[in-house]
């Protein structure tokens, strides 16, 4: 068990990704702060902000609110390694009793933490937030997020609302079967709902974005979506299967006929090679397919099999080397730059 407990008050850990998020970051933690306030006579608070390899100023923006603030601890991962990493970081170096995800464009209104803490003394692991008039980023993308759901509905394991959102509490029992999931291509919300934990539903209407801009696209969804897929269902290879028989019986049909008209003189001759055409085309795209489909379960097996970590940390707040270099100016606050030479007066 890692977490403590100081005149029977519970610890609470929230857990922050954030990436390129240096205008809405501090204006997030005053309004995170303002709703701790009152729950402080109840409940210890540790805030976790990581930063997921911004090439902005939000990881200055960090140690900034960490310096007048002893609650937070920064992370900054090596590079961009996604959100997914980013909270699997803030997961393994929480330490709280209860666990909050969330993110830092204001979006997840920090005004729902008290009903969250107050859900959780109920006999559940978990309380998730659910949104209600679901905030449309755009059409294609809305179209995209549909399709994610549809596809994952049909062919995976595991079934998720399309309005389940990240915001969510968990107790630490959860946190540590999570961390116990050394998965290379990580999605926690399939993750959690392929554990089977008793949760709660808490409904709330997401903000608008006032500050900043959305960093997930509709590449980063259709990414996404193809990890969900292929970690939690064996469909895709069944498909295969399946298609490539029934591309085979139809090639077989194409090449019987062909094989009838010439031995007949039935038809022309132009229209036997057409139809020998499209079917060779027809057999190559379900090859390729298949061949696909089973390239992408090898190259997981594969990174899989590398046992690489999932993130690299460059930076955290609570290390001696980190605390250091926070307390130097901003322009060389950089975790693991080289050491200056030291002074004469220094050596002697």
């Amino acid at each position: 068990m890692r977490s403590r407990m100081t005149e029977h008050r519970p610890l609470v850990s929230i857990v922050c990704p954030a990436y390129h998020e240096q205008e809405v970051l501090p204006h997030f933690h005053v309004e995170l702060s303002r709703v701790l306030a009152p729950l402080e006579a109840q409940y210890q608070f540790e805030i976790l902000y990581i930063d997921d390899g911004s090439r902005d100023q939000t990881l200055q923006a960090m140690q900034s609110v960490a310096f007048d603030d002893p609650r937070v601890r920064v992370l900054s991962l090596a590079r961009n390694f996604g959100k997914e990493a980013a909270l699997q970081a803030g997961l393994e170096h929480a330490d709280g009793d209860l666990i909050i995800t969330m993110d830092t464009d204001l979006q997840h209104p920090p005004e729902l933490i008290p009903q969250l803490l107050e859900k959780a003394k109920e006999p559940v692991d978990l309380v998730i937030t659910v949104r209600q008039e679901y905030q449309k980023p755009g059409w294609f993308n809305q179209l995209g997020t549909q399709a994610f759901y549809r596809v994952l509905h049909a062919l995976s394991e595991i079934e998720i609302r399309q309005e389940t959102s990240d915001y969510l509490l968990m107790k630490r029992k959860v946190a540590d079967v999570l961390m116990r999931m050394q998965e290379k291509h990580r999605f926690m919300k399939g993750l959690i709902h392929w554990m089977g934990f008793k949760y709660l539903e808490v409904p709330f209407h997401p903000k608008e974005r006032t500050l900043g801009l959305t960093k997930f696209s509709f590449l980063r969804l259709m990414a996404l979506g193809k990890d969900c897929l292929f970690s939690f269902s064996k469909k895709p290879l069944t498909l295969a299967t399946t298609f490539g028989s029934i591309t085979l019986c139809v090639g077989l049909a194409w090449a019987l006929a062909a094989l009838v008209q010439l031995i007949f003189q039935v038809g022309e001759t132009k229209w036997t090679a057409n139809y020998m055409i499209v079917s060779s085309h027809v057999l190559a795209g379900a090859i390729l397919l298949a061949i696909g489909i089973l390239g992408e379960y090898l190259g997981r097996i594969w990174e899989q099999v590398r046992s690489r970590p999932n993130y690299l940390l460059k930076f955290d707040s609570h290390d001696a080397d980190s605390r250091k270099a926070a307390r130097q100016p901003p322009h060389i606050r950089v975790f693991g730059a080289p050491a200056e030479a030291p002074t004469d007066q220094e050596i002697a």
